[in-house]
């Protein structure tokens, strides 16, 4: 009778630890051992009550792992979510500093990026102490975010008196790191990179925030890498192929966004060349593209960051003058002359000169339009044209 009642109460008790998996962190306390130490007496129940128990307390660090990772799942959808509507690189790391930091201690925190066969790695987003560091690069070798690209493994270092392969060491403060993740981000089956937090505590990190750490990663490094290919892409179809100079769409585009800033003054000088037909029935399209290049390199040469170069159409290129400047557009020709005078084309031991001509619009006093300043422009080209070619005239 006695022990039937000592078998209710194991069962009872199991019961109750039963309905407690997942809702407490230990669930199996000294005081829980205790009681079933003292009920049993026989070595062999007491063995099967010790698999219970510890099969117990596995369930129950497993529903504490998936109700943890259930709750930082909407940090991940919430980035997810970011990074769909940004394609700014910089608010991209930014924001994944910002969603690792409120689930992990980061007292340091970087992002590097690698192509493979790269003897370089670039530090692209680096915060220590919740202050950021500016961008850096590191020589693929010995250091551990070079271990983690060649390996593919996580290096998780718990605490201070662990053996240290390698510095691990951020900014310039005296406190030392304790605990560090390095973490590869892997896709497409390549290591893209590395995102790494430090903290200066030990045992400061868990199995599931290398989990949590390995998606952030990848969604950010991902949406960098499709922010870059948005960003080549862009520049691509504003940029003219054969010249190097911005295109037709970039000046509509650039000029429009002036105007609507309501600049004081904005020039454009609208250019011609006066011989690339000749060159082209003369010589053929290739040393008629040689003519060109040489023609926008001239261009480039006066330009800098209030000053844009444009090919607009065929032998037609443009240049923008964002705001007022004291450099006449008149001395800016003659620069432009002067360079094609020590730049000639050769063909067939031929000199030939670049030969331009060039008309002037400047708002809001010749147009306070995109349409009605080229419109001038390109009626003072039509003189200059008329009045014997390399020349330049100004609106009237």
């Amino acid at each position: 009778m006695e022990k039937t009642i000592q078998n209710l109460k194991i069962l009872k008790k199991l019961s109750e630890l039963l309905e407690k998996v997942g809702s407490e962190k230990n669930l199996i306390s000294d005081e829980i051992r205790g009681f079933f130490d003292g009920t049993y007496q026989e070595q062999e129940e007491q063995e099967i009550t010790n698999i219970l128990l510890t099969q117990l307390d596995q369930m129950n660090e497993q529903m504490e792992n998936m109700h943890w990772m259930n709750k930082h799942y909407r940090i991940l959808h919430e980035f997810a979510q970011i990074c769909s509507k940004t394609l700014n690189e910089s608010v991209l790391l930014q924001k994944s500093y910002e969603m690792v930091s409120r689930v992990m201690p980061t007292d340091a925190f970087y992002i590097a990026l690698h192509n493979p066969g790269d003897p370089h790695i670039q530090l692209v987003f680096i915060m220590d102490n919740d202050q950021p560091t500016p961008p850096s690069i590191i020589d693929f070798g010995e250091n551990y975010t070079s271990k983690v690209i060649k390996t593919r493994e996580i290096v998780h270092l718990k605490h201070q008196n662990q053996n240290i392969e390698f510095d691990t060491k951020m900014g310039e403060g005296d406190e030392e790191t304790r605990s560090c993740l390095f973490v590869p981000v892997v896709i497409d089956d390549q290591v893209k990179g590395v995102i790494s937090t430090q903290s200066f505590k030990d045992f400061a990190y868990r199995k599931e925030h290398e989990d949590l750490l390995q998606m952030i990663g990848a969604q950010v490094i991902n949406s960098i890498e499709t922010a870059r290919l948005y960003a080549k892409i862009y520049t691509m179809s504003r940029t003219d192929e054969l010249t190097g100079l911005k295109n037709h769409r970039a000046f509509h585009e650039d000029l429009a966004q002036l105007i609507l800033k309501e600049n004081e003054e904005i020039t454009i000088m609208m250019i011609d060349s006066d011989d690339l037909k000749r060159v082209n029935d003369r010589f053929g399209h290739d040393a008629g593209d040689l003519y060109l290049k040489i023609l926008a390199d001239g261009i480039k040469s006066v330009c800098n960051d209030k000053v844009e170069g444009y090919r607009y159409a065929g032998d037609e290129f443009m240049i923008l003058i964002k705001t007022y400047i004291d450099t006449c557009v008149k001395d800016m020709y003659a620069t432009l002359k002067e360079y094609y005078n020590e730049h000639p084309l050769i063909v067939n031991d031929e000199k030939i000169t670049v030969s331009i001509s060039t008309g002037v619009g400047v708002y809001p006093y010749n147009g306070t339009t995109v349409d009605s300043l080229k419109k001038a422009a390109d009626q003072a080209l039509y003189v200059a044209k008329e009045s014997g070619k390399n020349r330049i005239e100004l609106a009237k």
